[in-house]
């Protein structure tokens, strides 16, 4: 939703398309968290599993925010969570490729 949509069925389209991906990209970075510490001498934790878990609670919280978005009907509220839903999928997106370097740092 990174232009401005206008149209609330154009934006029920988009958020229902994006419901979808942030569930799936949240069970990702859970299930990293998960492959990360399957290390032969007991993992430890490193700053990576930190950084998933936070992403995957910010995929989680983008869910909620598109359920609550899809169900208003004040058309400033769709627009405020429209943009928060994009600043918070992003911000997600960032942390699971960022903490992908970092395992990538830790174990090479």
């Amino acid at each position: 939703m990174l232009r401005n949509i206008t149209e609330p069925k154009e934006a029920r389209e988009v958020m229902l398309s994006l419901l979808p991906t942030c569930g799936t990209l949240a069970g990702i970075a859970i299930g990293l968290v998960g492959a990360i510490n399957l290390r032969p001498l007991g993992g430890e934790a490193t700053f990576a599993d930190d950084i998933l878990l936070l992403s995957a609670l910010g995929f989680l919280v983008d869910c909620y925010l598109i359920f609550f978005a899809m169900r208003t009907t004040n058309d400033i509220r769709r627009h405020r969570l429209a943009r928060a839903i994009d600043a918070v999928f992003l911000t997600s997106l960032t942390l699971v490729v960022f903490s992908g370097f970092l395992v990538v740092y830790a174990f090479f």
